[in-house]
């Protein structure tokens, strides 16, 4: 089935369907079809965020490779500067870092080890980790000085 109006509209009237999952399925952009569902009338039914977030898992455990080393490169679609994209807006640490870590990231999502670009989950670390790493270091080396 291809992604025009009346094949659109026709899937909008016989199932419940969100427009990120139509727009997939058609191969075509969540906009359109929130367009012929507002022109049919129909209140407006975005992804749930669970689903968003299950689809950018799906789409990284696709494209992300494994290496022997224990570091994990990528095989999609980069920025110009080489920043693995999971989709348009999503990068593919954010979503590693998700899967690893059981949470959202917070703040910008940063490489640990020396391989640019890594994206295993124990090598990536957000706002919250480096606080955390900075203090414990912070801690560590006041504990040496009380010792000398």
């Amino acid at each position: 089935m291809t992604a025009s109006w009346e094949n659109i509209a026709a899937v909008l009237e016989a199932e419940t369907v969100s427009d990120a999952e139509l727009a997939e399925r058609l191969d075509c952009g969540p906009d359109l079809v929130a367009r012929v569902r507002a022109s049919l009338g129909q209140p407006a039914f975005p992804a749930p965020p669970s689903a968003t977030a299950s689809s950018e898992e799906q789409r990284f455990r696709e494209l992300a490779v494994e290496g022997i080393d224990g570091h994990v490169r990528w095989s999609g679609r980069t920025t110009r500067e080489g920043v693995p994209l999971v989709d348009h807006f999503v990068t593919a640490a954010r979503v590693a870092f998700r899967l690893h870590h059981g949470r959202e990231p917070e703040g910008q999502v940063r490489g640990t080890c020396l391989v640019n670009h890594c994206l295993a989950g124990e090598h990536l670390a957000d706002r919250v980790i480096r606080e955390r790493r900075r203090e414990q270091a912070r801690a560590d080396r006041e504990a040496l000085d009380d010792l000398v």
